[in-house]
């Protein structure tokens, strides 16, 4: 147990060297919640992924989302990968993102339960505002598109908000050797 916790408490404190270079990686998620009369929705959608190039990251991602409008509750969770392009090099990054998932979703009207499957897409822009330099918080904001079986197809803009922890690969294999540094 303690050298778990001394590896974790490593990664966080040592990983300040990291950024959007080649072989580094990044762990977060965005969350979401709108509400009004008789309507509610929150979502959460944790991410990791490597990067492949410098400023070109790709993983995957979960998609968790419930909802409920006057009687009827919604659960629908999905997995699928995404891709990002980071521009610039500075404290504030933009970026492009694109994900795909492959949801399955229950609704519940009274006892009534009935479950689909689906397919859904994002394509948007973001800013990564580091806080310092392996944690930045982001927004995105993109084209929503959702389609399910039997239904019509849901589109849509949306705005999310999250954080990212970025984590430099010299650090990473530093930790694997069991070599606690800086």
């Amino acid at each position: 147990m303690k050298k778990i916790f001394t590896i974790a408490a490593s990664l966080l404190a040592t990983a300040t060297f990291a950024q959007t270079e080649q072989g580094d990686w990044l762990v977060g998620g965005t969350a979401g919640f709108r509400t009004n009369k008789n309507n509610s929705d929150f979502n959460f959608s944790p991410n990791a992924g490597y990067f492949f190039l410098k400023n070109f990251a790709a993983g995957a991602n979960l998609q968790i989302n419930f909802g409920k409008a006057g009687t009827i509750k919604n659960t629908t969770l999905g997995i699928g990968p995404f891709a990002r392009y980071y521009f610039g090099n500075t404290n504030f990054r933009p970026f492009a993102v694109t994900q795909l998932n492959f949801l399955s979703a229950t609704s519940k009207v009274n006892s009534v339960k009935t479950t689909t499957n689906g397919i859904g897409w994002l394509l948007g822009v973001g800013g990564a505002a580091f806080l310092n330099e392996n944690v930045a918080f982001e927004g995105i904001a993109g084209f929503n598109y959702s389609k399910f079986k039997n239904a019509s197809s849901n589109t849509g803009f949306s705005l999310n908000f999250g954080f990212q922890v970025y984590i430099n690969k010299n650090k990473m294999t530093s930790l694997k050797k069991g070599k606690i540094s800086e």
